[in-house]
């Protein structure tokens, strides 16, 4: 990114952040567009690693959603900490206290290093984890090379996420977006290299997957660190003298920002759960459930950079003591999400065929890989259904889940996401499978019916307004309303 670009970016959102009517449309279009385009850079980015594996070899299809899911798992509990953080910005941002801004982003930034070095720790004992899965030995053996090759670049996962909120928190989300749309082409770039084996590159199969995506978050961390420096001309962010840990608010991420990052542990725990007792039907069921779990991403991970946005607006309104501004915000984000994905629900139904066309793009006509691949389709078609069917309160769960994490009130989305996750879904598809009915479409049943439960409980928690009575901040100081 040339300095005329940076400037340009920084610039563009310095202007524009304070543009609309707080709670409005277009408020909420202007924080969340970008962030929805950068969450579906990331999907897309996941998507092109499922596509190009898919034309190299079933075992790598096969393995790389289960290998990703149980890296992510691992990863999110400092992960979804970390990015507590945006809730911090953006209160701080609302209140105007910019020195506490600039510290809560140094606080992310040490959670960030240390948790990637601990989590390197567990690659040692992937490959007997993954044994015990009862997946195929070829299978296991691409789980471990993926998930070891990601687990050691978690430092930089986590980091390039933490200097992300430094923008997103203050409604920055276009700088967001375009790192992240760049880093998704170099990512794809480097995928065609390193996992065929193009050029001069040596072919590296599902670990040259995962080297991609390291080095497309190397990418990120650079070119947030130059854009912050072109952000702070003026010094209205006192970087040098926030660099140090803080224990006060290193405290308040704690009682905030760990149960954020344990819901998301227990929701994406639940689902690699879910994903390992679908394996041991077989290695099509696996692969099956892998390509509609990545049409899902599709549909999905936009609504994560929307519930990004929400949550920030949220924490801003609520640091500026707009509180009227807040309800507006989540009920029009409702609106959107919900039409959102109820059309790409509407498609999946008519259409599912097409949403599948692009993972044959780079099988081979009579290869294996390809005869392999068309085996699947049925019945990855019948899953899309279950897919259309639980979209929508899926919108409803990260809409209000997001807005109670704006306002703090993290413990009750954990806690609803663990009991429906392992209640819900993991133990009844367990179940099914020790019946020996199992099915991929009886299995799917417990996961619709998992989200439909969850979006359904978010939406009356909300509707309760308790997140009403938690502070986060002060206008005194930095006291705290534990949340109950």
């Amino acid at each position: 990114m040339s300095e005329s670009e940076i400037n340009s970016v920084v610039k563009h959102d310095s202007a524009q952040s304070n543009v609309a009517e707080p709670g409005s449309f277009r408020e909420l279009l202007h924080v969340a567009l970008p962030l929805i385009i950068s969450s579906g850079s990331l999907s897309v980015m996941s998507a092109v690693d499922r596509m190009m594996l898919a034309g190299y070899s079933a075992d790598a299809l096969a393995a790389v959603t289960p290998a990703s899911m149980l890296h992510w798992t691992i990863v999110c509990i400092p992960l979804g900490t970390i990015l507590y953080s945006n809730t911090f910005i953006s209160q701080y941002d609302g209140a105007g206290r910019t020195g506490r801004l600039t510290a809560s982003l140094f606080q992310a930034i040490w959670l960030a290093v240390i948790s990637g070095i601990l989590l390197t720790l567990v690659t040692p004992w992937t490959h007997t984890l993954l044994s015990m899965t009862g997946h195929e030995a070829g299978v296991v053996a691409e789980e471990t090379i993926y998930f070891n090759t990601l687990c050691s670049g978690s430092s930089v996962l986590l980091l390039a996420m933490a200097l992300s909120c430094f923008f997103s928190g203050r409604r920055q989300t276009q700088v967001v977006m375009y790192v992240n749309l760049f880093s998704t082409v170099v990512n794809f770039g480097l995928n065609y290299l390193l996992i065929f084996g193009n050029g001069p590159f040596p072919e590296m199969g599902i670990r040259g997957a995962a080297v991609a995506t390291v080095a497309a978050r190397f990418f990120d961390i650079a070119a947030y660190i130059v854009l912050m420096r072109r952000a702070n001309r003026s010094g209205t962010f006192p970087f040098r003298k926030c660099w140090r840990m803080d224990r006060t608010l290193l405290k308040k991420y704690l009682r905030f920002g760990l149960p954020s990052g344990l819901h998301y542990f227990v929701d994406n725990s639940g689902f690699t759960i879910f994903l390992l007792i679908v394996g041991s039907l077989s290695r099509d069921a696996l692969a099956a459930t892998n390509l509609a779990f990545s049409v899902n991403g599709l549909i999905f991970v936009p609504l994560l950079g929307f519930g990004t946005a929400v949550q920030t607006l949220v924490g801003h309104h609520i640091g500026a003591g707009l509180q009227p501004a807040v309800v507006r915000t989540t009920w029009n984000a409702v609106r959107m999400a919900v039409v959102w994905t109820g059309s790409a629900a509407l498609l999946l139904i008519l259409f599912p065929a097409v949403s599948l066309m692009p993972f044959v793009a780079f099988s081979v006509d009579g290869s294996a890989a390809a005869e392999s691949l068309q085996r699947l389709l049925p019945t990855a078609t019948i899953l899309l259904q279950f897919v259309a069917v639980y979209s929508v309160f899926d919108a409803l769960a990260v809409v209000f889940a997001s807005a109670l994490r704006g306002a703090g009130d993290t413990l009750f989305p954990m806690l609803i996401t663990m009991f429906s996750s392992w209640f819900v879904m993991t133990l009844p598809a367990w179940w099914i499978l020790s019946s020996g009915s199992a099915t991929p479409q009886r299995l799917w049943l417990t996961c619709t019916v998992h989200i439909v439960f969850m979006g359904t409980m978010m939406l009356l928690r909300y509707r309760t307004g308790h997140w009403k009575q938690i502070h986060v901040i002060d206008d005194a100081g930095d006291g705290i309303k534990q949340p109950t």
